[in-house]
C-alpha cells in the first residue's frame, strides 16, 4: 500500500514539475516578448512570443499574453485583427502590477475602433477608460483625438492637442501618430498659416511605412492622402539631392579631365637665342 502511495506521489509530483517548468518557459516567453516592444521593428517577433506564452499560460496571465498580441498587431497597423484580440479581454483581469495597464487596454481599443471608423464602440471604450482611471489622462489623449478627426470634427481636435501639447511633452506622450494628426488637422483646418508646420511634420514622419498606408487607403483615404504627401515631399527631396550629386560629380570630372589635358600638352619650344654665324 505505501507502495502504490509512494509511486502515486511520485507521479504527481514529476506531472507538477513538469507542469512548473512549463509555466516559467511560457513566464519567459512573456519576458521576452515585453523587451522587445521596446525595440525597433521588434514588434512581429513579440507578437510571436506572446502567442507562445498565451498557449501555455493561465487566468491573469494568459490575459496579459494576449494584450500584448493585440498590441503589437496594432502598432503594426493591423487595426481589425487588434480589435478582435483586445475587445473580449475588457471584461478580463490584468494581473495585480498591470492595473495601469487596465486603463490603457481601453484606449488602444479606442485607438483601433477609430481607425476602423467605428466610433461610436470607440467612445464607449474610451469612455470606460476615463472611468476607470477618474479622469482625463494624457496617455488618452491620443485615441480622442483619432475619434474627433475620424468624425470630421479637426477643429475640435487641434484645440485639444494645443491645448495639451505642453503637458504631452512633459510627459512623453507626444508620438509619430499624434504629430501626424495635428499637422492633419492643421492642413483641414488652416493649411495656408501652417504650412511650413505641415511640411516639416510630414518631412520628420516620411517615409511613413507601407503597411500604414494601405490601410488607410482602404480605410481612411482622406489622411492617405495627406500621408503621401508627405512621402513625396520626402521623394522630391532625394530626387533634388540625386540630381545635385550627379551635377557636381560631372563639375568634377570636367575639372579633372581639364587638368589631365593640360599636363598632356607638349612644352613650348624655347625662343631665338640671339646667336649669329
Amino acid at each position: 500500500m505505501e507502495y502504490v502511495l509512494v509511486s502515486i506521489l511520485g507521479v504527481s509530483l514529476v506531472g507538477v514539475t513538469r507542469m512548473l517548468l512549463r509555466l516559467d518557459r511560457r513566464l519567459r516567453c512573456y519576458r521576452q516578448a515585453c523587451d522587445l516592444l521596446g525595440e525597433h521593428g521588434g514588434f512581429q517577433r513579440a507578437e510571436a512570443l506572446f502567442q507562445k506564452a498565451a498557449r501555455g499560460l493561465y487566468g491573469t496571465h494568459r490575459t496579459a499574453a494576449l494584450a500584448g498580441v493585440g498590441l503589437c498587431r496594432m502598432q503594426r497597423g493591423g487595426y481589425a485583427e487588434a480589435a478582435a484580440v483586445l475587445e473580449p479581454l475588457m471584461a478580463q483581469r490584468l494581473p495585480r502590477s498591470m492595473r495601469l495597464d487596465e486603463v490603457v487596454l481601453p484606449g488602444h481599443l479606442a485607438l483601433c475602433l477609430a481607425m476602423l471608423g467605428e466610433t461610436s464602440r470607440a467612445r464607449h471604450w474610451l469612455g470606460v477608460a476615463h472611468e476607470r482611471f477618474g479622469g482625463r489622462v494624457t496617455f488618452l489623449v491620443l485615441p480622442e483625438v483619432a475619434i474627433l478627426c475620424r468624425e470630421g470634427h479637426l477643429g475640435a481636435a487641434l484645440k485639444m492637442m494645443e491645448d495639451c501639447w505642453p503637458v504631452l511633452m512633459a510627459d512623453g506622450r507626444v508620438c509619430s501618430r499624434l504629430r501626424l494628426f495635428r499637422a492633419f488637422a492643421q492642413w483641414k483646418v488652416d493649411p495656408e498659416r501652417n504650412t511650413d508646420f505641415i511640411f516639416m511634420t510630414l518631412l520628420s514622419l516620411a517615409p511613413l511605412p507601407e503597411w500604414e498606408m494601405a490601410f488607410c487607403r482602404e480605410h481612411w483615404p482622406v489622411l492617405a492622402d495627406f500621408m503621401q504627401m508627405g512621402n513625396d515631399l520626402v521623394a522630391r527631396q532625394e530626387e533634388q539631392r540625386v540630381r545635385r550629386e550627379a551635377e557636381w560629380a560631372a563639375r568634377y570630372a570636367q575639372r579633372d579631365r581639364e587638368l589631365a589635358a593640360s599636363n598632356r600638352e607638349p612644352p613650348k619650344p624655347d625662343g631665338d637665342d640671339g646667336s649669329s654665324g
